[in-house]
């Protein structure tokens, strides 16, 4: 069970905090939230089964609090406004300083630290500010990383905002419990976005064109493996598009391994992704290489994309999601979605709930593929959620009967054939 308690002065967005609990907890998107009301300082405390965190609303002084917050949530701003750059370089520089709704060329941007740098996310219009605040605090306290908290808060803000202003008498919709449509969200700020020098935001890199797209939007069964030669069993077996992850670069013969992954799948006319090796990857020719989101800071995406190669992203949540769209990639990954011995996660497991709604905001704009803990018994309830691809790794290197495994997945991945109908493309922004 998590917790959340807040000071008296915040009681009134309580109003916004029970109704999103509703859903919260109806769609399993976390741990049960409990909330209470505490008179001893102005400080948000909030407990969960993994975190523990404070919060502050603009400023609080060291009498005040009994211990500085986690987080200095800025987010009421009056005239004249500091140059954008001025914030980035603060927010850079203090991981307990955010930035939300700054107003900025007719829009506002959300800004917080990450790794030594500030990321941000920018919209249109900044929404209903207590319906901001509390989506924010409900987020958190369902262990959404700070990232996600913030876009989730900006959505419903936006989403609560075009609510207030609709004639209800006229068919409106109902009151908004949970954004799910992609209007309602921000777009990260990368060096892909139209207006990033207009707004100032200082970043390094080529703004790029999109990825070559995939022959099919229906992926299926996806294998990731850890050799040249599963690569060739796989294929063998049926499976169309395969992965090669070798996780240590220092393996002595990764090159052959890369080299014999690519003329693997050439020789039946099969997709195969390789995993970080870029350089390799557009040496050998390969048809596609896959990136994490530490990866694209690093990976010169340039050259892999006029290489021709394809373009797959991890992703591990909302941020990721809308960083990862700004880059147009082939296909992006959503993870992980059960634990996982495979790989050293940073982020918890993110469920089927949770996916769906992920591939909700996504919808036909990219291909997606499901990863992370995917069993033959669980595929099903996973592929429900509209991903268009299924990746699995142990289910099928450990098995027993590889085979059988693999004619098992293929009968649950059956393609959706009104979704294929529907298909194509579409590499285009929704409007914000």
């Amino acid at each position: 069970m998590s917790t959340l308690s807040l000071p008296p002065h915040l009681i009134p967005l309580l109003m916004h905090i029970e109704p999103l609990l509703i859903p919260a907890e109806l769609y399993q998107l976390g741990e049960t939230v409990t909330v209470t009301v505490h008179s001893s300082e102005p400080l948000i405390h909030i407990k969960t089964i993994v975190k523990e965190c404070s919060l502050a609303f603009n400023f609080v002084t060291a009498d005040e609090a009994c211990t500085p917050p986690t987080y200095q949530i800025w987010d009421q701003w009056l005239a004249p406004f500091a140059e954008l750059a001025e914030l980035q370089q603060k927010v850079a520089a203090n991981p307990s300083f955010v930035v939300c709704g700054f107003p900025v060329n007719d829009g506002c941007v959300d800004i917080w630290h990450h790794q030594g740098q500030a990321r941000a996310v920018y919209c249109h219009h900044s929404g209903a500010s207590e319906a901001q605040r509390a989506m924010l605090l409900v987020a958190l306290a369902l262990d959404y990383p700070l990232d996600d908290a913030l876009v989730l808060a900006r959505a419903y803000a936006r989403s609560y905002h075009e609510y207030s202003y609709q004639d209800h008498n006229q068919d409106a919709q109902s009151e908004p419990v949970w954004p799910t449509e992609a209007k309602v969200f921000p777009r990260a700020l990368t060096i892909n976005h139209p207006q990033i020098k207009q707004l100032g935001w200082l970043i390094d890199g080529q703004e790029l064109a999109p990825f070559a797209a995939l022959e099919t939007r229906q992926l299926g069964l996806y294998a990731v493996v850890d050799s040249s030669d599963w690569i060739k069993r796989v294929l063998e077996l049926g499976v169309n598009t395969t992965q090669l992850r070798i996780k240590n670069p220092q393996t002595s013969d990764l090159e052959h391994q890369i080299q014999c992954a690519v003329t693997a799948g050439e020789s039946v006319s099969a997709p195969v992704f390789i995993n970080d090796y870029w350089l390799l990857a557009i040496k050998y020719h390969a048809y596609g290489v896959h990136l994490g989101q530490d990866d694209l800071d690093s990976a010169n995406l340039v050259a892999i994309q006029q290489a021709g190669l394809r373009l797959g992203i991890s992703t591990h949540g909302y941020y990721e999601i809308l960083r990862a769209l700004e880059y147009q990639p082939s296909y992006i990954a959503l993870g992980h979605i059960f634990a996982t011995s495979t790989k050293d996660m940073p982020s918890l497991p993110q469920g089927v709930a949770r996916l769906a709604l992920y591939q909700k905001l996504i919808g036909d704009r990219v291909p997606t593929v499901a990863i992370g803990g995917i069993t033959i018994e669980r595929a099903a309830k996973v592929w429900r959620t509209g991903v268009t691809g299924v990746a699995v790794v142990s289910a099928i290197t450990q098995a027993a009967d590889p085979a059988f495994t693999i004619t098992k997945l293929h009968n649950i991945l059956v393609p959706n054939v009104e979704y294929v109908a529907a298909g194509g493309r579409n590499d285009k922004h929704c409007a914000l």
